[in-house]
């Protein structure tokens, strides 16, 4: 009766290791999702600011040729 006792209990014992191990990858992987919904996101953003970047110097250069009457060879 000992014996059928403890070995109830180590394999209790390795199906919650199991049962944690599955949780910890499942979060895990949860995780790495979000973040990579993140870097998406930020990447999005960085296009972004490029383009609005590009059209500011756009404009800056065409204030400056109106300004100096003068145009860029």
């Amino acid at each position: 009766m000992c014996q059928t006792t403890n070995m109830t209990i180590e394999i209790g014992g390795f199906i919650g290791l199991a049962a944690l191990l599955v949780g910890l990858f499942a979060w895990l992987r949860q995780d790495i999702s979000k973040l990579s919904e993140r870097i998406t996101a930020v990447e999005r953003i960085q296009a972004e600011i490029r383009e609005r970047m590009a059209k500011l110097e756009g404009l800056l250069e065409g204030l400056r040729e109106a300004i100096t009457r003068r145009t860029v060879a």
